[in-house]
């Protein structure tokens, strides 16, 4: 079944190729319906959510701790705008997520993420839905998952949308290292970010882009390799220990240590209502009440 999902999203991916700009599955928030000059390089972007796109954002990467990796994929589902006063923000999200690798996008190189409507106004921040993250150190092999807060990433700069030309917007992601702790931090840059900056355009993006995860990537290392793990994944050690879940006055094998008849099965002996409990004090035996 995996396969066949698999198959038809590949299906998917090539059909919205060969049509230049098919339409994604989104969500906006609020979108134009004025004709716009169309963004010169509408036939590169991996997504298009418009028929009649004004903005063309770009992903880009500044290289800080990049050379760690030899792969280094980000998958975006989403974007949004938001203009100064907070009101009319965008946002377009887009299934399944599409993943780009940090490591080919170093420096002025840049690859077309999406074409869209974006209303004409001034807006102050511009964010991206990451949905995962995943990297491969060049010196182990090792494959890591780089977590976000928010499952967010996000730019405060101003963005200004207009009728008169189409916007293209460069959004630079990049890579550090958390000081000795052997984890790493992803995150905006804005230095390299922002309208008007000056990029050089990857050619076939499509070729570029994945919507799955890379072969090396999944689960975590000690997931699958015990035949004994249980269905949710989790490690033997994660079970519960072999003393947990009996009371201590059951016996070794399970059995209840209470014995059986007139006593309340499976209590210790003691255990249980005190004598008269649960009758009122006129229905008890020694009742001075006429």
């Amino acid at each position: 079944m995996k396969g066949f999902c698999t198959l038809l999203i590949t299906i998917s991916l090539l059909l919205m190729s060969a049509s230049g700009c098919a339409q994604i599955a989104s969500s906006a928030a609020s979108t134009t319906d004025t004709a716009l000059t169309p963004v010169s390089n509408i036939s590169d972007a991996a997504i298009c959510t418009s028929d009649e796109p004004n903005f063309l954002l770009m992903i880009s990467d500044e290289a800080n701790d990049i050379a760690d990796f030899t792969e280094l994929w980000v998958y975006i589902s989403g974007v949004g705008f938001v203009p100064g006063d907070k009101e009319g923000s965008v946002e377009e999200t887009f299934a399944p997520s599409i993943g780009v690798n940090l490591v080919e996008l170093t420096g002025e190189t840049a690859v077309a993420l999406w074409a869209g409507n974006v209303t004409e106004n001034d807006y102050t921040k511009t964010f991206l839905y990451v949905d995962e993250v995943w990297g491969l150190l060049a010196d182990s092999e090792e494959r890591i998952q780089i977590k976000l807060p928010s499952n967010k990433l996000q730019l405060d700069m101003p963005v200004e949308v207009s009728a008169e030309e189409a916007t293209e917007f460069v959004f630079d992601i990049t890579v550090v290292k958390a000081g000795n702790s052997g984890q790493y931090i992803l995150k905006p840059q804005i230095t390299e970010s922002g309208q008007g900056v000056t990029y050089r355009l990857l050619e076939r993006t499509r070729e570029r882009i994945r919507i799955d995860r890379p072969d090396w990537a999944g689960k975590p290392d000690w997931a699958g390799q015990d035949d004994e793990d249980d269905e949710s994944g989790q490690p033997n050690s994660a079970a519960k220990p072999d003393w947990a879940g009996k009371p201590g006055w059951t016996s070794e094998d399970g059995d209840e240590a209470a014995p059986k008849g007139d006593k309340d099965p499976g209590r210790p002996e003691g255990a249980g209502r005190p004598e008269g409990a649960g009758k009122p004090l006129a229905d008890t035996e020694n009742s001075d009440t006429d």
